[in-house]
C-alpha cells in the first residue's frame, strides 16, 4: 500500500464517494492511509491537509513526511452514517498537496462502538502483555479491523502474564460483543512485587474552550487456572469513581463498558481486601466522542 498514493493537484476539495451496501442508519470503521515517501523528489518539509467525513472536519493530516520515508500514517473514525453515501474528502490547506495511500471502509455489525451524538475516533487500544510484531493481528482475526497497540505498558510496575497454549477462549458463543482477538485476550498484565493496583493516566491537547470526552472499554479474560478456594477479585476507580466488584471466569471474556467520562482517563484496578491474587487485565480501548455539527443533506429533498 505505501508503495502507491493519489495525488490531488487540482482543485480545493476532492471527494472519494463510498456507497456501502448496507446503507444508511448504521455504523462503519472508516481508515484513511498516508505515507508521503518523497513521492515527487521534493523532499518537502512540511505537508499538512485537512481530512472531512461529510460536511464535518475529520482531522489534519499532518507529519507524514519521516525521516525514514518508510513508516505510514493511519487517522481512524467509527462513523455513524445517516446517508446511504459517505464522503470522504481531502481539503488543500495551502501547505502541500493532498495525497493518499488507502482507505478502507468496514460495516460494523452489530457493533458496541457507537454513538448517536456523532463519531468515535479511536486513541489508544493496547494489548497488554502481547508480543507480536505490529500489524500481526489484523483483520478478518479481529472482525472490526482494530489496530492493537502491542508495545504498551500501564507504568513500570506490571508484568506479563500469557499463556500460548490456550487456543480455546470463548469469543463467538459469549455474549460479549466486543468480540476481541483470542491472541489479544491470551496475554494480560498483573503488578509486579506483591502490588495489588495497576493504574494509569490519559490527557490529550485541546483547546481551553472545549471539554473532550472518552469512552473507555475494558476486557479481561481469566488465562490462569486458580487453585480450588483462591480468589481473584477487583474493583476500578475511574477519575474518581468507583465501580464493581468484578470476578472473572476461566477462559470467557468480560468486557466492562463504556464508561463516559470528560477531560481525561485516569484509572486504577485494585484488588479487593479478601481477594488472594492480584488484578489483570488483558486490553482496555479508548474513543474520543466526535461531535459532527454539521447535518448532511437530506437525501430525500
Amino acid at each position: 500500500m505505501v508503495n502507491s498514493l493519489r495525488i490531488f493537484p487540482e482543485g480545493e476539495r476532492n471527494c472519494y464517494t463510498l456507497k456501502p451496501r448496507e446503507g444508511k442508519n448504521q455504523n462503519y470503521y472508516v481508515r484513511a492511509f498516508f505515507h508521503y515517501g518523497n513521492y515527487d523528489s521534493q523532499n518537502q518539509a512540511r505537508i499538512m491537509f485537512d481530512l472531512y467525513i461529510g460536511v464535518n472536519h475529520w482531522t489534519t493530516v499532518q507529519g507524514v513526511q519521516t525521516i525514514e520515508q518508510k513508516y505510514w500514517i493511519t487517522y481512524e473514525i467509527i462513523h455513524y452514517s445517516v446517508t446511504d453515501t459517505i464522503y470522504v474528502c481531502l481539503v488543500n490547506t495551502g501547505f502541500g498537496v493532498p495525497f493518499i495511500n488507502g482507505l478502507d471502509l468496514l460495516f460494523m455489525k452489530d457493533s458496541p462502538y457507537r454513538s448517536m451524538n456523532g463519531s468515535l475516533i479511536p486513541r489508544l487500544q493496547a494489548d497488554l502483555g502481547g508480543h507480536q510484531p505490529p500489524g500481526t493481528i489484523r483483520y478478518p482475526d479481529d472482525v472490526y479491523a482494530r489496530i492493537w497497540r502491542l508495545d504498551f505498558n500501564l507504568d513500570d510496575s506490571v508484568s506479563n502474564i500469557s499463556t500460548e497454549a490456550i487456543t480455546n477462549i470463548d469469543i463467538q458463543g459469549s455474549d460479549n460483543p466486543c468480540r476481541l482477538p483470542v491472541d489479544v485476550l491470551k496475554t494480560a498484565v498483573q503488578p509486579r512485587n506483591g502490588l495489588n493496583s495497576l493504574s494509569y493516566n490519559y490527557t490529550i491537547w485541546h483547546p481551553k474552550n472545549s471539554t473532550p470526552e472518552f469512552l473507555v472499554f475494558f476486557h479481561f479474560a481469566e488465562i490462569e487456572q486458580i487453585a480450588p478456594g483462591k480468589l481473584r477479585e477487583f474493583t476500578i476507580t475511574l477519575n474518581g469513581l468507583y465501580y464493581g466488584t468484578f470476578t472473572l471466569e476461566y477462559l470467557k471474556p468480560l468486557t466492562i463498558r463504556p464508561y463516559t467520562l470528560q477531560d481525561q482517563v485516569r484509572f486504577s484496578i485494585d484488588a479487593t481486601l479478601r481477594s488472594e491474587l492480584p488484578p489483570i487485565l488483558n486490553a482496555f480501548e479508548i474513543f474520543e466522542l466526535w461531535p459532527l455539527p454539521d447535518s448532511p443533506t437530506n437525501q430525500t429533498d
